[in-house]
């Protein structure tokens, strides 16, 4: 049943003709997992809670950046170093109290995505990353819960609800069934290179969070078995109909191993410097490199990498950095499938956490 606060609070919902209390106790009786509270993810969060979506957990390893604050719009300058899951969960208890939220700063790996995915009824896909993505499709695939996706590039966005069960007893489309493999290195956009204005990852949160509570209250959406890919810059919304693959259910966890990112904190990275244990390959762009650096690094932009494989050492640890460490994850996955690298470590926030916690003497930008 609903509460006297809770019929007052969703009063303009209960209104509408096609809604009404049924509808209601749907979304309250309804657990969504969000992974990622990023540009997304804060997007689309304070509309699953408005909305009355009983539990949501947000999972996020990562803390407010001052460069995150042009599209992360529920954090404020006085919380940059601060937790963004935890951030949020606060964000939502404030919004709708009602609401039952819980926050983990972890990051979704093969070995917590069973939990968390299991429990939920539905998941939000509010990652950045391809490695990300086909670790959600994989799970939710595998354990036949549906989820969202969502993606942005420059001025457009790409939306698709996967893996959705429909009233015909048949399931859309998967990630893999959209986009079979990860991009290889020259595919991947250089994410200080391309940019994006606040609004686009606003805009597409707020419809992974308008799908989320469609599909869980029971409406069809052209969304669900198609990608859906919106343009800012003459806001028109084109649908492309994608066909779910006959073995889609199988064609899962193809690389899961490999595709598997050794982490190092800035600190044990430093230790392991200064026993001359390791050596670190930065992969950021030369201007890049020239604003801030680490003396004795390897810098060989990502695009380059793929033809400067010979020049990296495999001897010793290769502790790989970028700015935050999304260019050097990259390229440690590109490594270690095609060239069968097993000496890379992922510099946990890259050249800014070292200018944090170890260096800050070098320059933040």
């Amino acid at each position: 049943m609903l509460t006297p606060s809770e019929l007052i609070r969703y009063q303009k919902q209960l209104k509408l003709p096609e809604w009404g209390i049924e509808k209601q106790l749907g979304l309250k009786a309804s657990h969504v997992l969000v992974v990622g509270a990023g540009g997304l993810g804060v997007a689309a969060i304070p509309y699953l809670a408005a909305a009355g979506i009983g539990q949501i957990s947000i999972v996020d390893p990562d803390v407010v950046d001052l460069s995150n604050l042009g599209r992360q719009v529920i954090y404020s300058s006085a919380e940059v170093g601060q937790s963004k899951a935890l951030l949020a969960q606060r964000y939502l208890q404030n919004l709708n109290p009602e609401v039952n939220v819980s926050s983990f700063e972890v990051k979704l790996t093969s070995e917590n995505a069973a939990e968390f995915i299991q429990k939920a009824d539905l998941v939000l896909d509010c990652t950045d990353n391809f490695t990300s993505r086909y670790l959600i499709n994989d799970y939710c695939v595998s354990l036949d819960k549906p989820f969202v996706y969502a993606a942005i590039h420059a001025w457009e966005g790409l939306l698709s609800v996967c893996n959705a069960l429909l009233t015909n007893g048949t399931r859309t489309a998967t990630y893999r069934c959209l986009f079979p493999e990860s991009p290889n290195m020259s595919e991947i956009p250089n994410c200080d290179e391309v940019g994006v204005l606040g609004f686009i990852p606003g805009i597409m949160g707020l419809l992974q969070a308008k799908e989320a509570i469609f599909y869980l209250a029971g409406f069809s959406s052209p969304a669900q078995g198609a990608l859906l890919r919106w343009d800012a810059r003459d806001m028109s919304m084109k649908h492309f109909k994608v066909d779910r693959e006959a073995n889609a259910a199988g064609n899962i966890f193809p690389k899961l191993n490999v595709d598997e990112v050794r982490e190092i904190q800035v600190g044990e990275a430093y230790a392991l410097l200064q026993q001359n244990l390791a050596y670190i390959l930065d992969v950021r762009e030369l201007d890049e490199f020239e604003i801030a650096s680490i003396p004795d690094t390897l810098q060989i932009p990502m695009h380059k990498v793929p033809h400067n494989t010979a020049s990296i050492p495999v001897h010793k640890k290769c502790l790989v950095m970028c700015h935050h460490g999304m260019r050097s994850a990259h390229v440690i996955r590109f490594l270690q499938h095609e060239k069968g690298f097993t000496n890379l470590y992922n510099v946990t926030g890259g050249i800014d956490a070292w200018s944090l916690k170890i260096d800050p003497s070098i320059p933040r930008y």
